[in-house]
């Protein structure tokens, strides 16, 4: 498997956390939901979504889920969408919650958006950001200055005032850098 697969592979069966910062901290919550390449790779063509045109059931059956929310029922999933001859996987982040993709004139299901990430940097920026709500969305060419993002901006503000202090070996300065160019 080509584009830092194998490398961040999971080396057990099932992996989930939800978690929360608990006072004097800022509040800053966030799940990690991830499942084996295997399984992924093993999902098959597996229906999801409402397609409502041939494009994107296409889409919808190239998508391979990676992440999701099992535990929270947040409605957050990650898929990897595997084109034939297409070049490296793409990342796409679907928030059921939220029309929250490309505008309504793109073939593109409305709640998903694609990630400017590998699966291997996708990898090493959920386990840096543990996951916290709405990291993703720093990946995402999208301005989270609009009306509904509101509780994603506060968390991710927060958890940028609070893990630098709890974490200090990591850099967050690219994912400051990020949610100020996106504000």
């Amino acid at each position: 498997m080509a584009g830092g697969l194998v490398s961040h592979q999971l080396r057990f069966s099932e992996f989930f956390i939800a978690w929360q910062t608990t006072g004097p901290l800022l509040r800053v919550h966030g799940e990690i939901d991830v499942f084996p390449l295997l399984d992924v790779v093993e999902q098959g063509d597996v229906p999801m979504g409402y397609p409502t045109t041939e494009f994107q059931r296409r889409f919808y059956s190239q998508s391979r889920c990676i992440a999701g929310s099992r535990g929270t029922g947040s409605g957050h999933l990650t898929h990897l969408r595997v084109q034939p001859d297409a070049g490296p996987v793409e990342i796409w982040f679907d928030d059921q919650h939220a029309a929250t993709g490309p505008s309504p004139s793109h073939p593109y299901p409305v709640t998903y958006t694609k990630l400017d990430l590998t699966y291997g940097e996708y990898m090493d920026a959920l386990l840096a950001t543990k996951g916290a709500r709405g990291w993703e969305f720093l990946f995402a060419e999208m301005e989270l200055g609009k009306p509904g993002f509101h509780d994603i901006v506060t968390n991710l503000r927060n958890m940028l005032e609070v893990f630098p202090r709890l974490f200090p070996g990591c850099d967050y300065t690219p994912f400051q850098e990020r949610l100020a160019a996106r504000l």
